[in-house]
């Protein structure tokens, strides 16, 4: 017999959930209500669970959607499912399309009316490190024994911290026939010669502008840039997944949503 496939839900975010709402949706789903506001907050959906069938998920969904919330399910194997990998070098812009060509001289067309969804954000990594804190601590017991010549007292802490980097920043195009970019545009990896007069001596620089060209090329397409700002982490998400490859999956799904 076959496996059933993991459902996660995520839900997507209110702008100002009403304290009502955040508390039947907590009581629904299981959580306290500083961790339910939290979910509801910002601008990417976030996983909050994972059920072993389909019909548990859709169980929890229906009745977070009778309370006019908005419910994503995502199977674990869309979760997992491999990038197509093309990884754009050079752009032609055309009078009703886009050509995407890759390092193997590859090229992907992407017609106006076929682009649904523009992605901009920055990829991270995480970089731990480790050091020793001190502290001064007033001792009034110390400074009894010692007839008040010392009143203070040090303590040293070993501690890690986790500092994000920002590896390079991407855009990724989607069509609405499936949760997989056409293409993938990294801003260190392309070679901005297209943009001819418009080009400018800063990688970053020449990347804003073409995601402003493909803007207008693609005025149909929903652009959403929410992952250029502070890094969602994805706590239910599987653990060997990275969360860039998630939030971009669960904007692409709010996105598809009726």
């Amino acid at each position: 017999m076959e496996k059933a496939d993991v459902i996660y839900l995520a839900l997507v975010p209110l702008a100002s959930p009403e304290a009502s709402i955040v508390s039947r949706a907590a009581a629904i789903i299981g959580k306290n209500l500083p961790e339910t506001r939290l979910l509801l907050a910002g601008k990417v959906p976030r996983l909050f669970a994972r059920y072993d069938s389909k019909e548990a998920a859709e169980a929890v969904a229906r009745r977070l959607t009778e309370l006019g919330l908005r419910p994503i399910l995502c199977p674990d194997s869309e979760l997992r499912r491999p990038p197509e990998d093309f990884l754009v070098r050079s752009v032609e812009f055309g009078p009703d399309y886009v050509l995407f060509l890759d390092r193997k001289g590859q090229k992907r067309e992407v017609k106006s009316p076929d682009a649904f969804l523009l992605l901009k954000g920055r990829q991270e990594s995480y970089i731990i490190s480790e050091k020793t804190e001190t502290r001064v601590k007033f001792s009034p017991g110390k400074a009894i024994l010692t007839g008040g010549i010392s009143l203070f007292s040090t303590e040293k802490k070993e501690v890690t911290e986790q500092s994000a980097v920002v590896e390079y920043f991407f855009a990724r195009l989607y069509t609405p026939k499936s949760s997989q970019p056409v293409v993938e545009i990294a801003h260190d990896r392309l070679d901005y010669s297209f943009l001819k007069g418009e080009m400018a001596l800063s990688s970053l620089a020449n990347f804003n502008t073409l995601v402003a060209r493909l803007k207008q090329a693609f005025p149909g397409a929903i652009f959403d840039d929410n992952l250029m700002r502070a890094s969602i982490k994805q706590a239910y998400a599987p653990e060997d997944i990275d969360d860039t490859e998630v939030n971009c999956l669960l904007l692409y799904l709010q996105y598809r949503l009726k």
